[in-house]
């Protein structure tokens, strides 16, 4: 059975573009909607505010947002979350909100197997305050792509229809940096690049039919031929969704069972 998702790229906690967002899927008759990171979960009274506009506009227009957590998350606040009876990580106030646990797997609505493994590396991390603006817990670790083999392993399926991340794995021909800022250090690249080189084994092993995700803020089509864990080549789609204020940061895609993504549409203006 197919059906028809939203899908969104970072929202970096932007109250006015979200909302705009949040309308036109709607607008288009979307229910459900998934977001690959950098959502807006914040402290303080900033970031509240845009989950207290946001979930009451998806109880107004009868969404239901399923989130998998970037880098600029607030990760004490997601370490307090309670896991509801499909596994996902629930804020009682905001129940429209699921965010999914690094390593979740499941079946959406329309028969699809899903899978999603947030987090990625801050590369200007050096410029920001622990607990305030940065969490160390944004790291990918070998333990959430091991959990996420395991879980999709424990489900007995041969493929991953759509896999959800925040980064994007190693080897995609578009990604790259035009400029080096001072603060990007060596070692930060090497903190950064080991993440998505654990992101690309986890592809091998659960061999998504589509991956999309955000992080780079650029919107894109990329494919990907990979060698699976067994030795044995597989094809995925790529999917990179752009930031808040750009074009493709938002986009409609009918879910097909055993295919991954169909048609994707971006959601414009």
């Amino acid at each position: 059975m197919t059906g028809r998702v939203g899908l969104a790229g970072d929202w970096h906690g932007n109250v006015s573009w979200a909302m705009s967002r949040i309308r036109l899927f709607a607008a288009q008759g979307i229910s459900t909607i998934y977001h690959v990171g950098d959502f807006g979960l914040w402290p303080g009274a900033t970031g509240e505010y845009f989950l207290k506009t946001l979930h009451r506009a998806c109880v107004d227009r009868d969404l239901e947002m399923f989130i998998v957590l970037g880098n600029h998350e607030d990760y004490h606040r997601a370490a307090a979350m309670q896991l509801d009876e499909q596994g996902w990580l629930c804020l009682e106030s905001y129940p429209r909100f699921h965010f999914a646990p690094r390593g979740h797997a499941w079946i959406d609505a329309h028969g699809a197997r899903f899978a999603a493994l947030g987090g990625a590396g801050s590369i200007d991390r050096n410029t920001r305050r622990i607990g305030v603006d940065w969490w160390p817990q944004e790291e990918l670790t070998q333990f959430d792509c091991d959990r996420l083999v395991a879980n999709v392993r424990s489900q007995q399926w041969a493929r991953v229809d759509v896999m959800l991340t925040h980064d994007a794995p190693a080897g995609l021909r578009r990604l790259g940096m035009t400029a080096r800022p001072a603060w990007f250090t060596p070692e930060i690249e090497d903190y950064c690049a080991i993440q998505r080189t654990r992101l690309r084994h986890a592809m091998d092993e659960v061999l998504p039919r589509w991956l999309a995700h955000g992080h780079w803020h650029d919107y894109f089509r990329d494919s990907w031929d990979g060698l699976s864990a067994s030795g044995t080549d597989y094809h995925c789609e790529v999917l990179g969704l752009a930031a808040d204020g750009m074009r493709g940061n938002a986009v409609i895609a009918e879910v097909c069972p055993g295919f991954g993504l169909g048609e994707i549409t971006e959601l414009l203006p």
